[in-house]
């Protein structure tokens, strides 16, 4: 529950003309992070917590629709996820995703009539999502799906000690995976493997709050034991849960959020008050038992939200609390290399912007006994050429502020300020993709970042910070918030858009450049 209802933004982003702006440029900037502030407080969770559902997209939509197909009781919820799912946009930004999302509005409107194009991918991430694609296809009854070959696919990779190895939620897809494929071949599917599936599910019926890991399982079960209390649960779960545009939603990452908007708009009077204390007090109270956060309560700790949360409770009371238990997981989530993967499984790599986080959080919240130099030193080399490759957001200038400023805080690397400056586009904003032809608050406020921190360096770009300023200021919502389109990845490679996460990311460029060398505005 919030202190107000959050309103659902349209997929693109909406401002509005040129404001008057009595005061000059930093006496504008000043009021738009005032309204950024207030718009923050008055959402914030009453635990302290922002809570706010990821905008719509295909992917979980059409496997729960698909889930429901045939089900009694479930065709009118159905019918809604298809109507939306017939005017849904399919996501550009990359091929695998393009492909996926059109044909899962197939599969989720015709059924069997959608055939299974198998997408030749050998990548990790996509590799991962095409068995996705795979499964739902040979429980639809797809032509050119292959049960006995999913069947292999799923038994490769559960290999590793049974995918005891694999991220819990991953692990339980796979054995959902393994039951389709055998109910299709008319193989039977163990008493026990049902009871396991069983055990995953979380108390309110979910399995680990995510509609698209809930659907899949519930179109598993609902082939295998229609009548088992699972299957009815988790039914009962994806009902109660359809959004009145007909909707679901990729999850809720509370914590993650919550990180996010601490340090995005900590410092800022109004919000130290408002927000502020409740916010710190609920990131402290949400570790976990091994010392480390997850993005969301239904998921284990990983590293990236981790280090987001120490970076936000560094510098109060709180992290004197959680220092301990958050220094002993640090050491043993660090690879002998020195560095940290996303998450704490096998088949996982390390990522820049997680290891940048945690470097920086470790360092500024001052835990102990943990070498962060081999981490700082790979991390420059991932930037040499002024780009900072990131895994779990789109912008490229989130990379050249979370990273750069971690692998070379004394100078910063001067090459991110050239990349950074050759893609402002003329309305003074950054694209969230290199080349397309709109500017993104997100992608602006996390260049401005970037900036405000290698300003000393490089004074040039003070009219390059002026424009952007005076985008983010025309293209801010007169409830004192952003819009955006979707940028954060989950599950790679499809992305999803939350809005405090914008809110965020567009808030906390306008107060690093309030903040930086007294800022005001555009100079003779």
């Amino acid at each position: 529950m919030s202190r107000s209802t959050i309103s659902s933004p349209g997929a693109a982003v909406a401002g509005h003309p040129s404001r008057p702006t009595p005061g000059g440029a930093a006496a504008a900037a000043a009021r738009s992070l005032r309204m950024a502030s207030e718009f923050a407080a008055s959402t914030q969770g009453l635990d302290g917590a922002w809570r706010v559902f990821t905008e719509p997209r295909i992917l979980e939509n059409a496997v729960v629709a698909c889930s429901l197909t045939g089900v009694e009781g479930a065709q009118a919820a159905r019918a809604r996820a298809a109507r939306w799912l017939a005017g849904a946009q399919v996501q550009r930004h990359d091929r695998f995703a393009e492909a996926a999302d059109g044909w899962l509005v197939a599969v989720a409107t015709t059924g069997a009539g959608a055939a299974f194009v198998d997408l030749d991918v050998s990548d990790g991430p996509r590799a991962r999502r095409a068995l996705y694609l795979h499964a739902l296809a040979c429980a639809a009854g797809c032509e050119g799906a292959d049960a006995r070959r999913l069947l292999d696919q799923v038994g490769q990779a559960l290999a590793a000690e049974y995918g005891q190895r694999l991220k819990p939620w991953q692990r339980t897809m796979l054995l959902a995976f393994q039951a389709i494929a055998r109910s299709v071949l008319g193989l039977p599917v163990p008493a026990a493997g049902i009871e396991a599936l069983g055990r995953a599910q979380g108390p309110d019926g979910s399995f680990y709050g995510m509609p698209l890991v809930t659907g899949m399982l519930h179109l598993a079960l609902n082939r295998v034991a229609p009548g088992h209390r699972a299957t009815l649960r988790a039914r009962e779960n994806l009902l109660a849960g359809q959004h009145p545009d007909g909707t679901w939603r990729f999850m809720v990452s509370e914590t993650w959020d919550t990180g996010l908007m601490v340090r995005a708009l900590r410092g800022h009077h109004h919000f130290d008050q408002a927000a502020l204390p409740d916010a710190l007090a609920f990131l402290a109270q949400d570790q976990n038992g091994d010392g480390g956060w997850g993005c969301a309560a239904a998921l284990d700790s990983d590293n990236d939200t981790t280090g987001n949360t120490l970076l936000a409770l560094a510098g109060t009371p709180w992290a004197d609390q959680v220092r301990a238990a958050a220094s002993g997981y640090a050491r043993r989530h660090q690879t002998p290399e020195g560095l940290w993967t996303t998450w704490l499984s096998h088949d996982d790599t390390p990522a820049p912007d997680v290891v940048a986080h945690m470097v920086a959080g470790i360092d500024f919240a001052v835990l102990s006994g943990i070498d962060t130099a081999p981490a700082r030193r790979w991390l420059a080399d991932h930037g040499r050429s002024g780009y900072w490759p990131s895994d779990w957001y789109v912008p490229a200038a989130y990379g050249a502020a979370e990273i750069s400023t971690t692998a070379h805080p004394h100078p910063p690397h001067l090459a991110t300020v050239g990349t950074l400056l050759a893609q402002q586009r003329p309305d003074g904003g950054w694209p969230r993709i290199d080349g397309e032809p709109y500017s993104s608050p997100a992608a602006t406020g996390l260049a401005l970042t970037a900036l405000t921190a290698h300003r000393r360096y490089l004074p040039e770009s003070a009219p390059a910070v002026d424009k952007a300023v005076r985008f983010l200021i025309n293209a801010q919502t007169d409830d004192g918030t952003w819009r955006d389109r979707p940028l954060m990845y989950g599950p790679r490679p499809f992305l999803t858009a939350t809005r405090p996460q914008i809110h965020a990311l567009a808030a906390r460029g306008l107060r690093d450049t309030l903040t930086a060398d007294q800022y005001r505005g555009p100079r003779p």
